[in-house]
């Protein structure tokens, strides 16, 4: 036996799991699944914290972002949690209509006219004519 080496010895029991493994812990369909099931079933922490598990694991999916905003939008009323998520969305695809489409109906709704209309009007340039972003008017 090498003296140089510390004597380890099993001195406290570890505890078993009490939390369950993830069988595919980077399918993020899941996570989008369990934070409409919790947020169905009351827990609203549970169900934010489902996005951000998701997000974490795939930062840089700007459908992630626009899914949590439009949960945080609709199902908790928070528009500027919305606004912030459909901006981080924009950041990482800066082509999609949608995404300045959608945030500019936030800033309207929070009564910034001057950034809404700038939001549409990208969201216009971006989409091809004759699109609901045509059939919206402002």
């Amino acid at each position: 036996m090498d003296n140089n080496l510390p004597n380890f010895r099993q001195t406290e029991v570890i505890p078993p799991l009490t939390a369950e493994i993830p069988i595919k812990p980077k399918d993020i369909s899941r996570y989008i699944k369990q934070a409409y099931r919790h947020f169905a079933q009351g827990d609203i922490e549970k169900a934010i914290a489902d996005f951000h598990t998701a997000i974490c694991i795939h930062p840089n999916n700007a459908e992630l972002y626009t899914a949590r905003a439009n949960f945080r939008k609709k199902k908790l009323g928070d528009s500027q949690g919305a606004l912030d998520d459909y901006t981080q969305a924009i950041d990482i695809n800066p082509e999609n209509a949608f995404f300045y489409f959608w945030r500019s109906q936030i800033y309207q709704e929070l009564g910034n006219e001057q950034k809404a209309i700038e939001d549409y009007n990208i969201a216009m340039s971006l989409a091809p004519e004759g699109t609901m972003y045509y059939l919206t008017n402002y």
